[in-house]
């Protein structure tokens, strides 16, 4: 009893307690409130809520994968391209597992970690924790269920919504009662803070798009790795709050007496039977009446079954399992989360770095000065791009210029400017960031005559570069560039890559099939 009344180490029946009490003491007696306190058991909370929600993620990874590895084996069977063969080191390495996984920890935790620090602020402000703290817990429940509900695996989706608040309170209980080791320094911290976040703010305010973010990491090695892992580690939980129209191939079966189908899109394989629901690796199941399966029922109004693309367009929508699940991604990325958390990281860093500067200041210093270094290319950007606007006149010169910043900034300010001989020699830079956007310039403009540059681009040793070569030739959509581009959708060793050489293979030979198991 002494443990939780004088705030010392916490016991492990805290639970217990909280049930069976009315409160529990947040500080001893006489110490006063430190927010830095409450910023480190949010931190280790909101670590918590990672945790629980990557292992969310890895059971919907997991289920996607065998799902992915059925589907796949029937457009195989049926003599149609496979994306990703059911064997696929992105079906089946245990590092991509659990990169796509992350992803869900890095937003849906993160996003659920925001609300429970929400409810915690109140009782670390009044020293308490109540039941009535406990109650409140509920509204983040909901928050949690929520933005994670999905159809498909309901009661997963509603005891991590459950376990979320509980996970969190109990990391940050056990953080905050902690003993006081040393009082911090506020306005050394609140100075520190403010030198992390002025850089951010100075990104949000100048309006940086995600793709001139995706360039600048790109410029860097450490961002670099970053940026690559991203692209070739999340592509499971894409294909988990994907809706069915946005899938690059999809499989339908559908009863053998619905006749006509109508349209076939590009990646659709169709198969007609008896039984739809047994077929296992269908994407979508349709009948004109109720089947014994999650499917989608087609009315007899003595139209094509898919009429007008209604079976994936209109229908699909309705067994879309996972839209509250994208929402809630969603919501975090463009409505404020995703900037508060960065600030909030930047903050809790900016503690860190005021303990180190208590113990060593040479080493804090060094910290904060490498951090902002990280910046200087893109202010230097900026400045640039600035100074180019207003003196378009050095378009040329900043085209041919020994320094990449000056090169790059010429192809992503006056694209339309540049001659073609101008982009095919930045076709050709060394540098990632131009090659990428002066690809994106041949595809715009749609000329012949880049294609041979465009086709060496297919073998670039950087995937971000190889996706928008398959876009431009797509765009282009010259025959002499077919074969190159099946050889890309079947061979490329990035999953990505074949998935925009697919959707460039679609523009201009769409591949569907249509088959029967019934004799």
């Amino acid at each position: 009893m002494e443990e939780l009344i004088y705030g010392t180490e916490p016991s492990i029946s805290v639970i217990a307690f909280l049930l069976s009490r009315q409160h529990v003491i947040l500080h001893p007696a006489g110490v006063p409130k430190d927010i830095s306190r409450w910023y480190t058991a949010s931190f280790w909370g909101t670590i918590a809520c990672i945790i629980l929600y990557t292992a969310f993620g890895l059971i919907f990874v997991h289920l996607h994968a065998h799902e992915l590895a059925s589907q796949m084996s029937l457009l195989g069977h049926y003599s149609m391209t496979m994306l990703i063969k059911p064997d696929d080191v992105h079906l089946m390495s245990p590092s991509h597992l659990l990169g796509s996984a992350l992803f869900f920890g890095l937003t849906l935790g993160v996003l659920n970690a925001l609300a429970c620090m929400a409810i915690t602020l109140p009782p670390w402000t009044k020293g308490i924790f109540t039941r009535s703290d406990i109650a409140s817990s509920a509204c983040v429940v909901f928050i949690s269920i929520y933005f994670s509900f999905s159809r498909e695996l309901p009661l997963v989706s509603i005891i991590c919504g459950l376990l979320c608040p509980v996970v969190f309170i109990l990391a940050w209980l056990y953080v905050v009662r902690k003993p006081f080791k040393r009082q911090v320094c506020l306005k050394r911290w609140a100075v520190l803070s403010c030198i992390l976040v002025v850089p951010l703010a100075g990104l949000v305010i100048s309006r940086s798009s995600f793709l001139s973010i995706r360039d600048s990491m790109l410029s860097m090695v450490g961002t670099r790795g970053i940026s690559d892992f991203y692209y070739e580690h999340t592509l499971l939980a894409a294909d988990v709050i994907k809706p069915v129209s946005s899938k690059d191939q999809n499989v339908i079966a559908f009863q053998a007496d619905m006749g006509n189908i109508g349209e076939t899109p590009h990646g659709t394989l169709w198969i007609r039977t008896h039984d739809p629901c047994a077929v296992r690796g269908a994407t979508i199941v349709a009948g004109r009446g109720d089947l014994k399966c999650r499917s989608v029922t087609i009315p007899n109004d003595g139209l094509p079954a898919n009429y007008h693309d209604r079976i994936i367009e209109k229908y699909g929508k309705g067994i879309d399992p996972n839209s509250y699940m994208r929402r809630g991604i969603g919501f975090f990325f463009r409505y404020g989360p995703l900037v508060i958390i960065a600030a909030l990281i930047l903050s809790w860093w900016a503690l860190g770095i005021e303990q180190i500067f208590a113990r060593n200041r040479i080493i804090a210093l060094l910290l904060l000065l490498g951090y902002l270094l990280m910046f200087a290319p893109m202010f230097y950007g900026s400045y640039l791009a600035a100074y180019l606007k207003s003196h378009p006149e050095n378009l040329y010169n900043y085209a041919a210029a020994r320094a990449e910043q000056e090169r790059y900034i010429a192809v992503v300010t006056y694209p339309g400017a540049l001659t073609d001989e101008e982009l095919l020699q930045l076709m050709n830079d060394p540098s990632e960031r131009i090659r990428i956007n002066a690809v994106i310039e041949a595809g715009e403009r749609r000329s012949p005559a880049f294609i041979p540059t465009i086709l060496t681009r297919l073998h670039d040793p950087r995937m971000n570069v190889r996706t928008k070569a398959c876009w431009a030739l797509g765009v282009i959509g010259s025959d002499e560039t077919l074969g190159q581009i099946e050889k890309a959708a079947r061979d490329d060793p990035s999953w990505y890559v074949r998935e925009y050489a697919y959707e460039a293979l679609g523009r201009m030979k769409p591949e569907t099939s249509v088959v029967s198991l019934n004799k």
